[in-house]
């Protein structure tokens, strides 16, 4: 407005070029009008300059975890199961992956095609996701899909490859396992699958996968043995916290808008002075508002399994002021998962 203003000043003034010269008396105008459009501009502009601010400053997210949105595949209302159903991979008799309620069991064909199995995650469509790992022998457990995670569809039941995940070196005697660890976030819908594939007693060639709802690798954290996996909306930004295979440690990685991995890792907690045996890994990681349980357990890479596996669950309580966990004092409860 202050541009237009001028040019038509300037228009006026060639106007009167060339006019007869007369002598005028110049008229005075109040400039506290003028003053006034300026000062309204000038308002405008600030407005308009945090107003864009506010738009693109991203919203904090709210504290806790991300996997609200997990569905039960709707087949398992449709075959009679009730609220107390849940997947099983723990069944020494049943290889592979079963529904249990109560003393009610099921197993559909496809669901065993894998062998053995251990980690487990949904998505929110009814989708399950579980990972290939052997317990006694290989005999059941190809090595070479040791890698590879399947996805069972919840409407028609059928267990599929969902991906072959990478791995830097071959699954031998001395480290059979690849994937033992799945997770998933329902904000971004990701798909985080921790492999030890290609580890060996000296190196550590472990990898976490982000794995997009194609079955595709997003994005890789390499050089980590990790098992249990969970996503957690920390006060300073999305973390997915996991498991260390080789330590009673849980550690923990900055996740970006997309899910992709961002930053170095950082070690958020030690347990190794806890619970009976001192040096459980973390099989299994669960997060409810504000605290994380952590089941851990008896892992060294081989395949002497005890006929009752004992799982004990650790409690930590998250200080979003600190930005930091802190241990439970309580005795850490034992379960025995046959």
């Amino acid at each position: 407005m202050a541009k237009k203003s001028k040019k038509n000043r300037i228009e006026a003034e060639k106007v009167t070029d060339g006019a007869p010269a007369e002598k005028t008396t110049a008229k005075s105008y109040p400039k506290w009008p003028i003053l006034l459009v300026l000062a309204l501009i000038a308002v405008g502009v600030v407005i308009l300059f945090f107003n864009r601010g506010s738009q693109v400053k991203p919203s904090v997210a709210k504290i806790g975890p991300v996997n609200g949105c997990q569905q039960t595949p709707p087949f398992v209302r449709q075959l009679g199961f009730g609220n107390g159903a849940a997947f099983s991979t723990s069944d020494r008799k049943i290889k592979g992956l079963i529904l249990v309620e109560g003393d009610r069991k099921y197993q559909h064909p496809s669901w065993k095609l894998a062998g053995s199995l251990a980690p487990i995650t949904r998505d929110g469509k009814g989708g399950t996701y579980v990972g290939p790992a052997p317990w006694i022998d290989l005999l059941a457990n190809k090595t070479e899909d040791q890698n590879r995670v399947y996805k069972v569809d919840g409407q028609s039941q059928d267990m599929k490859a969902f991906s072959d995940l990478p791995r830097v070196g071959e699954i031998t005697s001395q480290n059979p396992y690849g994937v033992l660890g799945l997770t998933f976030d329902c904000e971004t819908s990701s798909i985080y699958a921790a492999s030890t594939a290609g580890s060996t007693r000296e190196t550590v060639n472990g990898r976490i996968f982000q794995i997009g709802s194609d079955g595709k690798v997003v994005s890789m954290l390499e050089m980590t043995d990790a098992m249990g996996l969970a996503v957690f909306n920390s006060a300073k930004g999305k973390r997915l916290y996991f498991g260390m295979a080789r330590v009673s440690e849980i550690w923990s990685v900055a996740l970006d808008s997309d899910g992709k991995f961002n930053g170095e890792p950082r070690k958020e907690i030690s347990f190794s002075t806890y619970g009976t045996r001192g040096d459980d890994k973390a099989r299994r990681i669960n997060f409810s508002q504000t605290e994380m349980n952590v089941f851990g357990i008896e892992f060294d890479f081989n395949l002497i399994a005890p006929t009752e596996k004992q799982e004990t669950v650790y409690r930590f309580r998250y200080d979003p002021a600190k930005d930091a966990w802190s241990f439970v004092e309580e005795p850490p409860q034992i379960v025995n998962t046959k």
